[in-house]
């Protein structure tokens, strides 16, 4: 094997992008394999997921791995919401195709934001781009928010994480450098009391004069509510302009779920046919990054289900083979291939959701219940207050993230609850979850937010999915439909996917409440823009059951 370090990808404006080539001994044209990374190319391919690189190069590929624009050795200034990953990603595929070590094809991988990259590359249609394995991303919204127009604090903190390790990449001048290092440590330790801040373009972690990447930071909090900022970063990507197979790949307990499943529902509706019937999906029990473990926190889904020992690497080899290579060769069983949480065993479907999963409505009731009827009409109240808000995630008192027993957020004020009775034999459920709520509140907008949960015998509940709806924003991207004060209003939201089995003796339940603190931040229940807004109001939420006002879950129930 070949190496040569930063050889130079030109963009368009002459920008070089640094990218190490991981190269046959043999000289020749070779289709390349693309990884494009904020993370580091030195590091990057010790990642557990992709240190099999070696053998890609001995199936006769060459692997290149970039540094983002403004990133570790490439030139150039990086954009916290990813504004130039798509020119940048498209001009790496071309340059690459162009040099005589290509024969023409290019394929992509990677997981996270170098996931991103490749969906940010394929927006563009490069010709020479032919299959990507975008793992674990978003690209249906910004960075940091959301279809419902969010902004979520974590990506204060991703930024934190960057400036902190590669300042020199960040700060070059060395004397400002040296000033600003103490302050972003410590504010770094106090970004969860700073995410409290109204409004958050006042948040003093982000008013560091000098720092791009926090600069890009209140253009997002100033800018998600306009489709004008939308547009610069060139979000939400249109997957009707991508030509290229698309293997997409995640873990049910990977934060990215939901966003990567919702990556290939958009290319399987794209208007390109390539593109929507040569796109694949795989799910296995991981978190996120590279690792692909088969043991999460307490919960141990059988050694045979790591990554590893499920071959995911050569997986793509098999993919790129086929794409790259014309080769006949399989790499899926079928087009979906995930792991069925409870059971721990594999299965394959046609599609997402599930052509074998049925449509069964769970219905509010009186009395805190969920049942297959639909009850007498009824109602329940809930108050929401911004000033103390319901969280997003939480550590249970066994130190557990993401197995945390929900049940200790059960005596809140603010979370409303209903279960079903316990199930006489198994339930499995494959696909996507929603929910149906007819709702009256007192305030021009408010949140909903709905998990839903496994509840045992002995009380423990563990989060099978969450999801939301912004009022304001029900109807869509760049809408405000604000409320009218006492009117019912129907309220569908999907709360995300799943593959489950809840056991016999168990109870599906469901928590009802107003935010999801700091995972997205908070609606004051004004007018205001939320990321924008000081002033907030308390909302008194009424929900509706029963004939009339039916609110129900919707599960998908494998038959």
């Amino acid at each position: 094997m070949k190496i040569v370090k930063n050889f130079p990808c030109m963009a368009r404006d002459q920008v070089r992008l640094a990218t190490d080539l991981y190269m046959p001994d043999q000289d020749g044209a070779y289709p390349v394999i693309l990884m494009r990374t904020p993370y580091d190319k030195e590091g990057i391919v010790r990642e557990p997921l992709y240190e099999h690189y070696p053998e890609f190069i001995e199936a006769g590929y060459i692997v290149a791995v970039q540094d983002c624009r403004g990133t570790c050795a490439s030139e150039g200034e990086m954009n916290l919401n990813g504004a130039n990953e798509h020119t940048d990603g498209y001009d790496a595929v071309e340059f690459l195709a162009a040099q005589p070590f290509c024969d023409g094809n290019v394929g992509m991988f990677g997981l996270s934001y170098f996931g991103f990259t490749q969906i940010a590359a394929a927006s563009g249609a490069p010709a020479h781009l032919k299959a990507i394995c975008p793992f674990m991303c978003c690209s249906l919204s910004s960075f940091g928010t959301s279809a419902m127009q969010t902004v979520a604090s974590f990506h204060l903190g991703w930024a934190y994480n960057q400036l902190l390790e590669h300042p020199e990449q960040y700060m070059p001048d060395e004397a400002f450098r040296n000033r600003m290092l103490p302050i972003l440590k410590e504010n770094r330790d106090k970004l969860g009391e700073f995410a409290k801040t109204l409004p958050m373009n006042e948040n003093p972690a982000a008013l560091l004069e000098g720092v791009p990447m926090l600069r890009d930071y209140l253009d997002l909090v100033e800018g998600v509510e306009k489709k004008e900022f939308w547009d610069s970063i060139h979000s939400p990507i249109c997957y009707d302009n991508i030509h290229t197979a698309m293997l997409c790949g995640t873990g049910w307990m990977d934060g990215a779920c939901n966003s990567t499943i919702d990556n290939f529902l958009a290319a399987r509706r794209s208007e390109d046919a390539f593109t929507r019937d040569n796109a694949f999906l795989m799910i296995g029990p991981w978190t996120h990054g590279g690792v692909l473990p088969h043991k999460v926190e307490d919960v141990d889904f059988g050694a045979e289900n790591s990554g590893e020992a499920q071959g995911v690497s050569d997986i793509m080899l098999h993919w790129f083979n086929h794409y790259l290579k014309q080769k006949d060769e399989t790499f899926l069983p079928e087009r979906v291939y995930y792991f069925m949480q409870g059971s721990n065993d594999w299965h394959t479907a046609a599609d997402w959701p599930p052509p074998q999963s049925r449509q069964m409505n769970l219905y509010l009731t009186p009395g805190a219940g969920l049942k297959t009827e639909i009850p007498a009409a009824g109602e329940a109240s809930l108050v929401y207050d911004p000033m103390n808000p319901a969280p997003s995630d939480i550590v249970d008192q066994k130190g557990r993230r993401a197995m945390a027993d929900w049940s200790e957020i059960s005596g809140r004020e603010d979370v409303l609850e209903f279960h079903s009775d316990s199930l006489d034999k198994d339930l499995f459920l494959a696909g996507s979850i929603c929910m149906e709520l007819y709702a009256a509140t007192d305030v021009p907008d408010t949140d909903f937010v709905c998990r839903l949960t496994d509840i045992a015998p002995d009380g423990y509940q563990r989060q099978i999915a969450a999801g939301y709806v912004r009022a304001r924003h029900r109807n869509g991207l760049f809408t405000n439909d604000f409320l009218t004060p006492g009117e019912t209003v129907l309220y569908q939201f999907g709360i995300g996917h799943t593959a489950y089995r809840v056991p016999a003796g168990h109870a599906v339940g469901i928590q009802l409440t107003g935010s999801m603190f700091p995972g997205i931040n908070r609606n004051l229940n004004t007018v205001e823009p939320p990321s924008l807004g000081k002033d907030c109001a308390i909302a008194h939420d009424r929900i509706f059951f029963g004939e009339g006002h039916a609110s129900c879950l919707v599960l998908p129930v494998l038959q």
